[in-house]
Protein backbone atom coordinates (compact mmCIF):
# COMPACT_ATOMS: atom_id res chain seq x y z
CA UNK A 1 0.00 0.00 0.00
CA UNK A 2 1.50 3.20 -0.79
CA UNK A 3 0.13 6.86 0.84
CA UNK A 4 -2.46 6.49 3.39
CA UNK A 5 -4.64 9.53 2.19
CA UNK A 6 -7.96 8.47 4.23
CA UNK A 7 -6.84 11.23 6.92
CA UNK A 8 -6.67 13.93 3.68
CA UNK A 9 -10.38 13.15 3.45
CA UNK A 10 -13.67 15.37 4.08
CA UNK A 11 -16.14 12.39 4.00
CA UNK A 12 -18.78 13.93 2.59
CA UNK A 13 -22.95 13.51 2.13
CA UNK A 14 -24.49 16.31 0.48
CA UNK A 15 -27.20 14.76 -1.68
CA UNK A 16 -30.91 16.40 -1.55
CA UNK A 17 -32.58 13.47 -0.31
CA UNK A 18 -30.33 12.07 2.02
CA UNK A 19 -31.98 11.54 5.62
CA UNK A 20 -30.65 11.44 9.09
CA UNK A 21 -30.01 7.56 8.65
CA UNK A 22 -27.51 8.40 5.66
CA UNK A 23 -25.82 11.17 8.01
CA UNK A 24 -25.32 8.25 10.63
CA UNK A 25 -23.35 5.63 8.37
CA UNK A 26 -21.63 8.71 7.24
CA UNK A 27 -19.92 9.14 10.40
CA UNK A 28 -19.67 5.85 11.57
CA UNK A 29 -17.74 4.90 8.44
CA UNK A 30 -15.49 8.90 8.91
CA UNK A 31 -14.69 6.81 12.52
CA UNK A 32 -14.08 3.61 10.97
CA UNK A 33 -11.99 4.51 8.25
CA UNK A 34 -10.19 7.84 10.08
CA UNK A 35 -11.31 10.59 7.54
CA UNK A 36 -10.19 13.87 8.66
CA UNK A 37 -14.11 15.53 9.15
CA UNK A 38 -17.83 14.77 7.69
CA UNK A 39 -18.72 17.77 5.34
CA UNK A 40 -22.63 18.00 5.29
CA UNK A 41 -25.94 19.88 4.84
CA UNK A 42 -26.31 22.54 7.32
CA UNK A 43 -30.05 20.95 8.40
CA UNK A 44 -27.89 17.83 9.86
CA UNK A 45 -25.11 20.26 11.55
CA UNK A 46 -26.76 19.56 15.05
CA UNK A 47 -27.87 15.99 14.81
CA UNK A 48 -24.58 14.94 13.62
CA UNK A 49 -23.44 16.52 16.56
CA UNK A 50 -25.29 15.08 19.37
CA UNK A 51 -25.19 11.84 17.38
CA UNK A 52 -21.15 12.00 17.57
CA UNK A 53 -21.09 13.29 21.38
CA UNK A 54 -23.09 10.39 22.19
CA UNK A 55 -20.85 7.90 20.15
CA UNK A 56 -17.61 10.37 21.63
CA UNK A 57 -16.31 10.94 18.16
CA UNK A 58 -14.21 13.92 17.49
CA UNK A 59 -13.38 14.49 13.78
CA UNK A 60 -14.29 17.59 12.99
CA UNK A 61 -17.53 18.70 11.30
CA UNK A 62 -17.21 20.74 7.72
CA UNK A 63 -21.11 22.79 6.54
CA UNK A 64 -21.71 23.96 2.91
CA UNK A 65 -23.05 27.56 2.68
CA UNK A 66 -24.86 28.70 -0.33
CA UNK A 67 -24.85 25.63 -1.30
CA UNK A 68 -24.55 24.59 -4.72
CA UNK A 69 -24.81 27.77 -6.44
CA UNK A 70 -23.60 30.46 -4.48
CA UNK A 71 -26.53 32.73 -5.46
CA UNK A 72 -27.05 34.09 -2.27
CA UNK A 73 -26.57 37.94 -1.04
CA UNK A 74 -23.73 38.30 0.97
CA UNK A 75 -25.57 39.08 4.32
CA UNK A 76 -27.25 36.38 4.64
CA UNK A 77 -23.88 34.23 3.70
CA UNK A 78 -22.68 36.00 6.74
CA UNK A 79 -25.21 35.35 8.56
CA UNK A 80 -25.47 31.92 7.78
CA UNK A 81 -21.67 31.17 8.60
CA UNK A 82 -22.44 32.98 11.94
CA UNK A 83 -25.19 31.09 13.11
CA UNK A 84 -23.90 27.97 12.20
CA UNK A 85 -20.61 28.05 13.80
CA UNK A 86 -22.44 26.81 16.84
CA UNK A 87 -21.93 23.23 15.80
CA UNK A 88 -19.26 23.43 12.48
CA UNK A 89 -15.76 23.40 12.58
CA UNK A 90 -14.96 24.49 9.36
CA UNK A 91 -17.00 25.75 6.21
CA UNK A 92 -17.34 25.38 2.81
CA UNK A 93 -18.68 28.36 0.56
CA UNK A 94 -19.34 28.30 -2.85
CA UNK A 95 -17.85 31.34 -4.68
CA UNK A 96 -21.04 34.10 -6.00
CA UNK A 97 -20.77 32.53 -9.99
CA UNK A 98 -23.13 34.73 -10.91
CA UNK A 99 -21.13 37.99 -10.02
CA UNK A 100 -18.06 36.15 -11.23
CA UNK A 101 -19.81 35.26 -14.82
CA UNK A 102 -21.34 39.14 -14.66
CA UNK A 103 -17.49 40.01 -14.24
CA UNK A 104 -18.60 42.37 -10.69
CA UNK A 105 -15.28 41.79 -10.10
CA UNK A 106 -14.96 44.45 -6.88
CA UNK A 107 -18.70 42.96 -5.72
CA UNK A 108 -17.15 39.22 -6.02
CA UNK A 109 -14.18 40.45 -4.08
CA UNK A 110 -16.32 42.08 -1.56
CA UNK A 111 -18.44 39.23 -1.02
CA UNK A 112 -15.57 36.76 -0.68
CA UNK A 113 -13.47 38.76 2.03
CA UNK A 114 -16.61 39.28 3.69
CA UNK A 115 -17.21 35.70 3.47
CA UNK A 116 -13.60 34.73 5.09
CA UNK A 117 -13.66 37.57 7.73
CA UNK A 118 -16.63 35.90 9.05
CA UNK A 119 -15.43 32.83 9.41
CA UNK A 120 -12.10 33.90 10.66
CA UNK A 121 -13.76 35.68 13.47
CA UNK A 122 -16.25 32.76 14.18
CA UNK A 123 -12.31 30.61 14.61
CA UNK A 124 -13.68 28.32 11.76
CA UNK A 125 -11.54 27.42 8.52
CA UNK A 126 -13.03 28.36 5.58
CA UNK A 127 -12.80 26.95 2.03
CA UNK A 128 -13.67 29.01 -1.31
CA UNK A 129 -15.39 26.55 -3.64
CA UNK A 130 -14.85 28.17 -7.35
CA UNK A 131 -16.57 25.88 -9.22
CA UNK A 132 -14.03 25.45 -11.86
CA UNK A 133 -16.55 23.87 -14.47
CA UNK A 134 -18.57 27.24 -15.07
CA UNK A 135 -15.36 29.37 -15.52
CA UNK A 136 -13.39 30.30 -18.42
CA UNK A 137 -9.48 30.56 -17.93
CA UNK A 138 -9.57 34.11 -17.88
CA UNK A 139 -12.29 33.86 -15.08
CA UNK A 140 -10.15 31.54 -13.20
CA UNK A 141 -7.27 33.89 -13.43
CA UNK A 142 -9.16 36.78 -11.47
CA UNK A 143 -11.14 34.58 -9.24
CA UNK A 144 -8.23 32.29 -8.07
CA UNK A 145 -6.23 35.51 -7.71
CA UNK A 146 -9.30 37.31 -4.96
CA UNK A 147 -9.87 33.99 -3.08
CA UNK A 148 -5.52 33.46 -2.20
CA UNK A 149 -5.48 37.28 -1.40
CA UNK A 150 -8.84 36.78 0.64
CA UNK A 151 -6.67 35.15 3.29
CA UNK A 152 -9.31 31.90 2.68
CA UNK A 153 -7.76 28.50 4.15
CA UNK A 154 -8.54 26.92 0.80
CA UNK A 155 -9.83 27.48 -2.08
CA UNK A 156 -11.61 23.96 -3.36
CA UNK A 157 -12.42 23.18 -7.18
CA UNK A 158 -15.95 22.02 -7.56
CA UNK A 159 -19.60 21.30 -5.55
CA UNK A 160 -20.17 17.95 -7.27
CA UNK A 161 -23.05 19.01 -8.69
CA UNK A 162 -22.22 21.09 -12.19
CA UNK A 163 -24.11 20.69 -15.19
CA UNK A 164 -22.23 18.92 -17.56
CA UNK A 165 -24.38 20.81 -20.00
CA UNK A 166 -22.97 24.23 -19.76
CA UNK A 167 -19.75 22.79 -18.77
CA UNK A 168 -18.98 21.59 -21.82
CA UNK A 169 -20.49 24.55 -24.17
CA UNK A 170 -17.59 26.50 -22.19
CA UNK A 171 -14.94 23.89 -22.95
CA UNK A 172 -14.61 22.42 -19.55
CA UNK A 173 -15.03 19.35 -17.82
CA UNK A 174 -16.86 18.60 -14.22
CA UNK A 175 -15.13 17.94 -11.65
CA UNK A 176 -11.57 17.90 -10.07
CA UNK A 177 -9.38 18.42 -13.12
CA UNK A 178 -5.28 18.29 -13.14
CA UNK A 179 -4.66 21.46 -15.05
CA UNK A 180 -6.88 23.75 -12.38
CA UNK A 181 -5.12 22.41 -9.70
CA UNK A 182 -2.10 22.77 -11.11
CA UNK A 183 -3.17 26.79 -11.72
CA UNK A 184 -4.11 26.59 -8.60
CA UNK A 185 -0.84 26.02 -7.21
CA UNK A 186 0.94 28.17 -10.06
CA UNK A 187 -0.97 31.31 -8.89
CA UNK A 188 -0.42 30.58 -5.03
CA UNK A 189 3.04 30.99 -5.76
CA UNK A 190 2.35 34.80 -6.41
CA UNK A 191 -0.64 35.49 -4.12
CA UNK A 192 -0.57 33.49 -1.25
CA UNK A 193 1.36 30.45 -1.01
CA UNK A 194 0.05 29.03 2.31
CA UNK A 195 -3.23 28.67 0.64
CA UNK A 196 -4.30 25.38 0.87
CA UNK A 197 -6.01 23.47 -1.69
CA UNK A 198 -9.49 21.46 -1.61
CA UNK A 199 -9.94 18.81 -4.80
CA UNK A 200 -13.60 17.89 -5.07
CA UNK A 201 -15.57 16.42 -7.72
CA UNK A 202 -15.38 13.03 -9.62
CA UNK A 203 -12.67 11.66 -6.86
CA UNK A 204 -12.98 7.58 -7.09
CA UNK A 205 -9.75 6.10 -7.03
CA UNK A 206 -6.31 6.45 -4.83
CA UNK A 207 -4.40 7.32 -8.08
CA UNK A 208 -6.63 9.98 -9.08
CA UNK A 209 -6.47 11.28 -5.95
CA UNK A 210 -2.45 11.24 -5.89
CA UNK A 211 -2.19 12.77 -8.77
CA UNK A 212 -3.97 15.83 -7.91
CA UNK A 213 -1.64 16.04 -4.81
CA UNK A 214 1.09 15.84 -6.91
CA UNK A 215 -0.62 18.76 -9.28
CA UNK A 216 -1.77 20.80 -5.79
CA UNK A 217 2.47 20.56 -5.01
CA UNK A 218 1.28 20.53 -1.31
CA UNK A 219 2.07 18.33 1.61
CA UNK A 220 -0.15 15.32 2.49
CA UNK A 221 -1.05 17.10 5.46
CA UNK A 222 -5.02 18.03 6.10
CA UNK A 223 -4.11 22.02 6.97
CA UNK A 224 -2.52 22.09 3.39
CA UNK A 225 -4.68 19.29 1.10
CA UNK A 226 -7.73 17.77 1.59
CA UNK A 227 -9.86 15.08 -0.69
CA UNK A 228 -13.99 16.29 -0.71
CA UNK A 229 -15.33 13.00 -1.96
CA UNK A 230 -18.86 10.97 -1.47
CA UNK A 231 -16.83 7.84 -2.66
CA UNK A 232 -14.20 6.56 0.00
CA UNK A 233 -14.82 3.54 0.37
CA UNK A 234 -14.15 2.93 -3.91
CA UNK A 235 -10.71 5.24 -2.52
CA UNK A 236 -9.80 2.61 -0.11
CA UNK A 237 -10.64 0.00 -2.05
CA UNK A 238 -8.21 1.31 -4.68
CA UNK A 239 -5.72 1.70 -2.33
CA UNK A 240 -5.69 -1.33 -0.89
CA UNK A 241 -4.92 -2.88 -4.71
CA UNK A 242 -2.25 -0.50 -5.39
Amino acid sequence: MGLNIVGLIDNTYLKPYGSVREIEALIEDTARYGAYSITINPVFLRYAREYMARKGYRFRVVAVVDFPFGAGTTEVRVEAIRRYSRYADEFDVVAPIGLVKSGLWDEVESDINAVVEAAHREGKIVKIIVEDAYTTREEKLELYRIVMQSGADFIKTSTGFEERDYAEKIGNKTGAQIENVRLMAELSRRYNPRIGIKVAGGIRTYQQALELLRASEREPDPMQFRIGTSHMMSIIESMRGS
